[in-house]
């Protein structure tokens, strides 16, 4: 699902008023409609132009309103399945099964995809896990939560269960390291004729569908990403609004938060080949940039000031999480 929640002014598209709201998805539909629509805006007073992807019917109009919402969904997916073959997948995944074999082997597919289609995973863990940094000191994650000043206890209860093959879901260094390399084997599994650059294929797609439905931030803007994880799609926002003063990239773990701040800091390469002494160390060129800051926080209640900032982007983030906290973050960002 994309879905985009716009609040424009009438002078412009490109003037923003409290907060443009980038909902960007892929599978989960917190928000129910009949049809799935496309619009393209225009400023008020001219004509608006509408789609619909299901019937194939279009319609015109004129935009008469200073101010204009829309919302973008696909149709809710089917209903929950039922019977003998359900139960059986049901008790597997809460069985000591899961956590023994199919966990394991869930992995080592995800592994061998990346390796398969060029990407380093192996090597690429290996030169991060050598740097200097408290993933590798053998420290407690209670003397890093000290240090962190985080408490677990106060995380909601969702975000502290097993998670994506890790027994401690995205508090753990395991997550926070490989988010990166995952992220690239995906890519290359749901888009194999790109290989290795299938998920620049993937986000850019997104990218694209922001700047169409006519997303801009203004020179010395301010964008918040939330759930930005290491920083991903905090940089490629950065890339994609180059004249935007300051991103912020905030996310719950302070794990993927530190990871996201070395990688930041180190600027890798890209790595290309999987051999022993391959150019370059990352499975991206990442570049520094002084603009961008990864916080640990809530996207719920994230302490920023009412209009304090440009634009929020929110990408790859809510299909994990639960309705009920889905709609605290919409409405935290708007």
């Amino acid at each position: 699902m994309i879905t985009s929640v716009v609040k424009m002014r009438t002078s412009s598209i490109l003037a923003l008023e409290g907060i443009l709201l980038f909902l960007v998805q892929t599978s989960h539909a917190f928000l129910v409609s009949p049809t799935t629509t496309r619009v393209v805006y225009r400023p008020t007073g001219t004509t608006i132009h509408s789609a619909n992807t299901e019937t194939g019917t279009e319609s015109t109009s004129t935009s008469t309103s200073t101010t204009t919402t829309t919302t973008i969904v696909r149709k809710p997916k089917a209903k929950p399945r039922t019977g003998i073959a359900q139960q059986i997948l049901d008790y597997a995944l809460t069985s000591p099964l899961w956590k023994l074999v199919l966990v394991p082997q869930a992995r080592k597919n995800i592994v061998k995809t990346a390796e398969a289609n060029g990407i380093a995973w192996e090597k690429c863990y290996q030169w991060f896990q050598a740097q200097d940094g408290p993933w590798n000191n053998n420290g407690s994650k209670e003397a890093f939560a000290k240090n962190t000043k985080f408490d677990i206890q106060h995380y909601p209860a969702y975000y502290k269960k097993e998670f994506h093959a890790y027994q401690d879901g995205n508090l753990s260094w395991g997550a926070a390291i490989e988010q990166e390399l995952a992220s690239r084997a995906i890519g290359a599994r749901n888009f194999p004729a790109s290989g290795a650059d299938g998920e620049d294929a993937f986000r850019s797609s997104f990218e694209q569908a922001i700047l169409r439905l006519g997303g801009d931030v203004r020179p010395g803007g301010i964008i918040v990403d939330l759930g930005c994880g290491t920083g991903t799609s905090t940089r490629r926002l950065g890339s994609l609004f180059p004249n935007s003063d300051k991103l912020l990239g905030i996310d719950l773990s302070p794990y993927f938060i530190t990871v996201g701040r070395k990688l930041l800091e180190l600027a890798p390469r890209k790595r290309i080949g999987k051999e022993d002494g391959a150019d370059g160390d990352w499975v991206t060129t990442i570049e520094q940039d002084e603009r961008i800051e990864l916080r640990v926080g809530d996207a719920t209640d994230t302490k920023l000031d009412d209009e304090s900032v440009d634009a929020v982007n929110i990408s790859l983030v809510i299909h994990e999480l639960p309705i009920d906290v889905t709609i605290q973050v919409c409405k935290e960002a708007w």
